[in-house]
């Protein structure tokens, strides 16, 4: 018979003398050899059930710790003030003024009179900067009489059908007004008695911005009426051509210097661009340059604007230009200074050079002018206040809930982790049901995890100092009934009667920090002394922080140590997920496999040697019996 042995890869023949089945009776004494083994293995199994099981409370532990105690998130960050200050915000006309809390706000209204708006200094083109659309030749009316163009008017497209009887600019004026409407575009002519060249500007008063001329199709109207391929059929500036094609299009064209270039100087920041520099190039090296300007190109109103980027008084804009005169081509004279924001906030004066100001935690954002005085209300919002807190409340119980459920729940001892064999004999809905089971209890009366909630029950009824509040007083009790095992419960009426009646108390109950020992950095440094104090000066939300951190902390401490849970069983993608008391021993155990699996190797080996002496020994009796024989016969 052949066999290959669970622990060795040698191959044998055995039985072949004595007819024995060796493998049988070998793997037979070998099941009694391998029972420790499968104890141990189980033992490892477990361990392993309960690292997961620690981790399972100390990722419970640390999902509640960011939602709730974290300022990363400032939703629902139970630690800051400004979740026990929410506040609901009026203005009597929110077009002239409107108010943001801080947490240093308090209720009440206030008067509002703004004065005067704070504006920014400019420079604006004087007039619009482009040539009017001219044409380069005298009409030929009669050419013209009949046919159509298209006006393009701030990106509408209109149809101009020219009468068969058009004869000067008159009829042509006629015919664009028909399309577009009258008072829009002007149409006169360079003689000023219909003999000279085609000029259309926008009317005065007009509100247009730009015109656009087209042929309509292949008509050949706008050549009859003198414009040919060379002439501009736009009354504004296109900002992808370059300083030297939009000179020619300007009605006063750049001078460049003797380099064919343009320098300015804006608020003593030096440029300098060639004429193959683009318009859009220019305006986008000068705003992006740290000038501390904007400027732009209107094709509405045809003109250029250098707006300080600071708004207020006093010398923020200033422009020089040498050897070329961009800044005359394009009109950039017309200055208007910076002027500062006048406000009356209940009777007092403020001067600011911005249209936004603080004053005691109130964030006033002023728009408009007005001479009336305006009234603007911070008033508690208790419904908010209340939300924060019975959302805290509810995720405080869910996590008790949890943790108690897993140091309540009791380890059956008859499921254990199955061995090999017996999930061979197995289904896989049997094997997770079985080891479902098995599971169970892993946690059963933890001496870590109990210490956690009755300190926890403990730090939210003792006193703040410094604040007379006291958590039943604000209407939040623990529940009388034994299964619930210190859940909190509120008195909807009671607590926002508190945060009505006592805002800030209610707030530094929870939120106030320690004087000595603020911050939540520090918690994992002090010593035990300077942490009784800190927790005596704390508010309740601090206090459950720094109990979390106890356990779940991934920073060493003044004792060398990380949180409990963590030293305990470690933190999947932290540096204790291999360095951790559980894994320790996890490795103990495979080492105690390892050494037992090597045992149980030399002692197979070993009843296969005895029996295979046996084989030798009733070969030999076989052999001396057969020469007995002979001789007898």
């Amino acid at each position: 018979m052949t066999s290959i042995s669970s622990y060795s890869t040698t191959t044998r023949i055995t039985g072949l003398v004595s007819g024995l089945d060796v493998d049988g009776i070998v793997e037979s004494l070998m099941e009694a050899e391998e029972i420790p083994l499968e104890k141990l293995k189980q033992k490892q199994q477990l361990l392993e059930w309960k690292q997961d099981a620690y981790r399972e409370a100390a990722n419970l532990l640390r999902a509640f710790a960011d939602q709730y105690l974290n300022y990363a998130n400032s939703s629902s960050n139970m630690l800051s003030q400004s979740a026990y200050r929410q506040y609901a915000l009026s203005s009597s006309d929110e077009s002239v003024v409107t108010i943001t809390a801080g947490t240093e706000a308090a209720a009440g209204s206030h008067t509002v009179s703004v004065q005067n708006l704070a504006a920014a200094a400019s420079y604006k083109s004087a007039a619009a900067v482009t040539s009017p659309i001219t044409a380069s030749a005298a009409a030929d009316f009669t050419a013209a009489a009949g046919g159509d163009f298209i006006v393009e008017l701030d990106g509408t497209q209109y149809r101009v059908s020219l009468a068969e009887g058009t004869t000067g600019p008159e009829d042509l004026q006629e015919a664009i007004d028909e399309a577009v409407g009258s008072g829009k575009i002007k149409v006169s002519d360079t003689n000023g008695d219909g003999t000279g060249r085609i000029t259309l500007t926008k009317a005065e008063d007009s509100g247009i911005g730009t015109i656009t001329l087209s042929d309509a199709g292949d008509s050949g109207t706008l050549a009859a009426l003198g414009f040919s391929g060379e002439d501009s059929l736009t009354n504004y500036l296109d900002t992808t051509a370059t300083l030297e094609e939009i000179s020619a299009r300007l009605a006063t064209p750049i001078s460049f210097d003797a380099g064919g270039e343009v320098s300015l100087t804006i608020n003593e920041v030096s440029f300098t661009f060639s004429q193959s520099t683009t318009l859009a190039g220019m305006l986008e090296e000068i705003n992006a340059s740290g000038a501390g300007v904007t400027m732009t190109y209107s094709t509405d109103s045809d003109s250029f604007v250098i707006t300080a980027d600071q708004t207020g008084a006093g010398r923020t804009l200033s422009l020089s230009e040498t050897d070329s005169a961009f800044l005359e081509a394009t009109g950039l004279s017309v200055y208007t200074a910076g002027e500062d924001a006048v406000v009356l906030i209940d009777g007092q004066k403020y001067t600011r050079s911005g249209n936004s100001l603080t004053v005691s935690g109130i964030t006033y954002t002023l728009k408009a002018e007005s001479t009336e005085t305006q009234t603007v209300a911070v008033t508690q919002d208790t419904a908010a206040v209340y939300e924060k807190i019975s959302g805290f409340v509810e995720a405080y119980n869910t996590l008790i809930d949890s943790i108690n459920s897993m140091i309540s729940q009791e380890y059956d001892r008859d499921y254990q982790p199955l061995t090999a064999d017996q999930k061979a004999e197995m289904s896989d809905d049997e094997i997770e049901a079985w080891e479902k089971k098995a599971k169970t209890g892993m946690l059963e009366n933890d001496s870590t995890l109990a210490a956690l909630l009755r300190n926890m029950r403990s730090a939210l009824y003792t006193s703040v100092s410094g604040v007379s509040l006291h958590l039943t007083e604000i209407g939040i009790t623990t529940s009388s009934a034994y299964e619930d095992k210190g859940k909190l419960i509120i008195d909807e009426e009671a607590l926002k009667e508190a945060i009505e009646s006592d805002p800030e108390g209610v707030m530094d109950l929870f939120a106030q920090e320690s004087q000595s020992y603020s911050g939540t950095t520090t918690v994992v440094n002090l010593t035990a002394e300077k942490r009784k104090v800190r927790t005596s000066e704390e508010g309740l939300a601090y206090r459950i922080y720094d109990l979390l951190q106890d356990n779940i902390s991934t920073y060493t401490g003044i004792d060398g140590q990380k949180g409990l849970l963590i030293e305990k069983a470690g933190l999947e993608g932290d540096g204790s997920e291999y360095d951790n008391t559980l894994t320790a021993r996890l490795e103990k155990y495979g080492e105690e496999v390892d050494a037992m699996l090597a045992r149980l190797e030399e002692k197979e080996e070993y009843y296969y040697e005895k029996y295979s002496a046996m084989e030798t020994y009733i070969s030999q009796m076989n052999t001396q019996l057969e020469t007995l024989l002979s001789y007898l016969e």
